[in-house]
């Protein structure tokens, strides 16, 4: 070999290893082996898992710049792969591969608010792993991980979420209607935290899906739900959700939220997994070992509702459904939770504490019925949703002013015709008062008791009544909880469930056919659906 040919292989090899260092510094592969500690202040982080997806985090803030999945890039142009929030200008990003550089654990903290966000991710599994700490009250209260991706890749997503498109703003800046009348919104593609599934986008050999396995710090309880999927016809917003003010009922529980993930497919949505072997990388998280359970019996008559029961307090949230009067309710952190029996959505009964050690299973014992059917007329179920009333089939996936609704002024609704033909809801702009009629035999010689069960409140909304010559006073339809947030033009019911009791006059009933009007009481106004409102549960009258 001549001169000249040596010094270009030499020069080559010196080419070869730099490239082959600097890669090793940007995908994380472990020079030294197992636990290869590194730092990266200002150079971007990329890993390959070798089976189709790889992704770059930016190392200067932590987001997530690049997501490709067989050589395609998802990342909508113009915004981040993935991000806490709305992303953060600066951050620490530090990592650590493992066995010898076959998979590796990112780790972006934003000191001034007090948030770690991990990604990990390893070979041969096109799968991110993700959780985030969370040491600080967050201002906005919100606290979630999105990632937006092409629309154009991503074609198939939940019809009432896609709001690409849309001709107008119907509510706000997040609900919007077309030409006919159709409306669409991000928060239509919810699924309550109990019945959750992956959720995503997919199309053209391609799918992008949160597994959202661990919500145990998720704020709200069983039946929560809150935004998922969203195409704007600029980026498919695929979000993992931790803490809305989005009708919560629960206040922000500070800790490591997670995990979670973010996975790659040829199209179709992943399997839920088990994610406990991140315990063994992720700081702060609790093995299955570490963690405690409940177990025990729950009793009472539900009417053929299934029955839940859940656990809250300050170290997470859990729940496990009864089945034959029993149940289990695993992978708990140890603390002290407080117990409810839920019949559908309603709590029944009173609640309980319970303490739950690492490694121990707790007994508890719980009782509770729904409310006692009323026997002059009941119209709907207890069970704490709107379920077989007018438009609530509709309401999860549709604003009320969609052309798909059924008219909300329905005029005077008789009881024997059932609660479908009677709104699930009660507008103080738009259809209040409601009129409702029903038949007594006789008179009760004490008059009769009503009680109207509510779901959630819009802006103080409760109800009144009248009928004969009574009208209800203000002390029957006392204040609701103010959650502060638009609840049932943003797809849900669920907010604190309330009962209110009036106690109508013998006098103002007779034999036959009466008519009792219920309207919407609130010191506060608004214009159509977002007047004062409430949703109905049930409402039943009894002899008093």
């Amino acid at each position: 070999m001549s001169q000249p040919d040596r010094k270009s292989v030499r020069k080559r090899r010196k080419a070869l290893a730099g490239g082959l260092a600097t890669t090793a510094v940007l995908a994380g592969v472990g020079l030294l082996g197992v636990g290869q500690p590194w730092a990266s202040a200002a150079a971007n982080v990329s890993f390959d898992t070798g089976t189709g997806l790889t992704f770059t985090v930016d190392g200067t803030n932590g987001n997530m710049t690049t997501l490709k999945h067989n050589g395609t890039e998802l990342t909508a142009s113009g915004y981040a792969a993935g991000q806490f929030e709305s992303g953060w200008k600066t951050a620490t990003v530090t990592g650590t591969t493992f066995n010898n550089g076959s998979s590796i654990l990112i780790s972006a903290t934003e000191t001034s608010i007090g948030v770690t966000q991990y990604y990990f991710a390893r070979k041969n599994d096109n799968t991110i792993y993700m959780a985030t700490n969370i040491t600080k009250a967050l201002n906005p209260g919100e606290a979630r991980f999105i990632t937006r991706l092409k629309p154009s890749v991503l074609t198939t997503s939940p019809t009432a979420a896609k709001t690409g498109g849309a001709t107008t703003t119907v509510e706000g800046s997040d609900v919007f209607a077309f030409g006919n009348g159709q409306t669409a919104s991000k928060f239509f593609s919810s699924q309550r935290l109990i019945a959750q599934q992956p959720f995503g986008a997919s199309g053209n050999g391609h799918g992008a899906y949160i597994i959202p396995a661990y919500t145990d710090m998720t704020s709200g309880g069983p039946f929560f739900r809150d935004i998922e999927v969203n195409d704007t016809g600029s980026a498919v917003n695929i979000t993992h959700y931790m803490f809305s003010g989005h009708q919560q009922t629960e206040a922000l529980r500070l800790g490591l939220h997670g995990p979670y993930a973010l996975a790659l497919t040829d199209g179709a949505a992943p399997a839920a997994r088990s994610m406990d072997f991140l315990a063994s990388f992720i700081p702060g998280m609790l093995s299955n070992a570490q963690r405690g359970g409940v177990s025990g019996t729950a009793s009472g008559s539900w009417n053929g509702l299934k029955a839940t029961v859940a656990l809250a307090g300050t170290n997470g949230q859990y729940w496990g459904q009864v089945k034959s009067g029993q149940f289990v309710i695993g992978h708990v952190k140890p603390g002290t939770y407080t117990a409810t029996l839920y019949a559908g959505e309603l709590a029944v009964g009173a609640t309980k504490t319970v303490t739950v050690t690492a490694g121990g299973t707790a007994s508890l014992a719980m009782t509770g019925s729904v409310p006692a059917a009323g026997t002059l007329f009941q119209l709907g179920t207890f069970d704490g949703t709107p379920a077989g009333f007018r438009n609530a089939d509709k309401i999860e996936t549709m604003h009320p002013s969609d052309s798909r609704m059924s008219s909300w002024k329905p005029g005077t609704v008789a009881v024997a015709s059932g609660a479908s033909g009677f709104p699930m809801a009660e507008f103080k702009s738009v259809n209040s008062p409601l009129a409702l009629s029903f038949d007594l035999t006789s008179v009760p010689a004490n008059g009769a008791k009503l009680r109207i069960a509510t779901t959630s409140n819009f802006a103080g909304g409760r109800p009144a009544v009248t009928i004969g010559g009574y009208t209800s006073p203000a002390s029957a339809s006392p204040t609701p909880v103010n959650l502060n947030s638009r609840g049932v033009t943003r797809g849900t019911w669920r907010g604190n469930n309330t009962t209110y009791t009036f106690t109508i006059p013998a006098s103002a009933l007779k034999k036959g056919s009466n008519t009792l009007s219920l309207s919407v009481l609130s010191g506060s106004s608004g214009d159509t659906f977002l007047s004062p409102n409430f949703v109905f549960d049930a409402l039943a009258l009894d002899p008093a």
